[in-house]
């Protein structure tokens, strides 16, 4: 999972990430703003303030949709 979170930053792309936020079951199209061993920060469409999730509650992630990871 940190391939994804580590493309995401390097190359300031997207990708879709499946977590829990608030107890509700989530998936969406994010930028990764960083990373470290315990936590994530994930800026969502529309929003400028990242979001602060726990690493366990990032259950999983994937290139976006059209993108392949090619460059």
């Amino acid at each position: 999972m940190t391939r994804f979170l580590r493309y995401a930053m390097e190359h300031g792309r997207k990708i879709r990430a499946v977590f829990v936020l608030n107890g509700q079951l989530m998936q969406k199209t994010v930028s990764v703003a960083g990373y470290q061993d315990e936590s994530v920060s994930l800026c969502f469409d529309g929003k400028k303030k990242p979001v602060v999730l726990p690493m366990a509650d990032l259950l999983s992630c994937d290139y976006a949709r059209g993108d392949h990871g090619e460059e």
